[in-house]
């Protein structure tokens, strides 16, 4: 490994660059635009998944609320029917004990 560095900076001394004729040219241009159209891709691929994620996210609360308001119906359904046989089991307090309480009691 230490020869190779060593070697390394060996032939970089003995080589020199012309700065200005030095470019990326066609396969640095090729690589960039690979790179732009991997991009492209993956960014319109990431975008229809946050769509799909939001539309399930609007369903999902959508029956959520409605869940909601199900429920908010039933107990106030729940809450008028408890009412109902409070006020008979009134009534039938008022009006004596029926055939059945007295049956049970002997």
């Amino acid at each position: 490994m230490n020869t190779l560095l060593t070697s390394a900076t060996v032939l970089a001394d003995g080589f020199s660059l012309d700065k200005d004729t030095v470019t990326p040219g066609v396969m640095g241009f090729l690589a960039i635009f690979a790179i732009g159209v991997c991009l492209y891709f993956l960014m319109r691929n990431m975008l229809g998944k946050l769509r799909g994620v939001s539309a399930r996210a609007d369903e999902q609360e959508a029956a959520e609320q409605g869940a909601h308001e199900q429920g908010a119906a039933q107990s106030t359904e729940a809450t008028e029917e408890s009412g109902r046989e409070t006020a008979s089991g009134a009534e039938a307090a008022a009006s004596g004990p029926s055939a059945e309480d007295t049956s049970t009691k002997a």
